[in-house]
């Protein structure tokens, strides 16, 4: 899932950092950055919890 979640940033840094020329490109740099950005927001907050064991002691949330 952090593979998939680092590419996103990548892309988003990419659409992000597109030279601006017209009024066209600002806006389809615009609407695919914030659907990447979408997509992101989805793919965190659907990332599970794993359960951490420190020193004998699991915590469950």
């Amino acid at each position: 899932m952090f593979l998939i979640d680092a590419l996103l940033v990548l892309a988003m840094l990419f659409f992000l950092l597109l030279p601006v020329t017209d009024r066209r490109t600002v806006h389809m740099r615009l609407c695919a950055f914030f659907a990447l950005l979408a997509v992101f927001a989805v793919s965190i907050a659907h990332t599970p919890i794993v359960p951490v064991q420190l020193a004998g002691i699991v915590l469950t949330h």
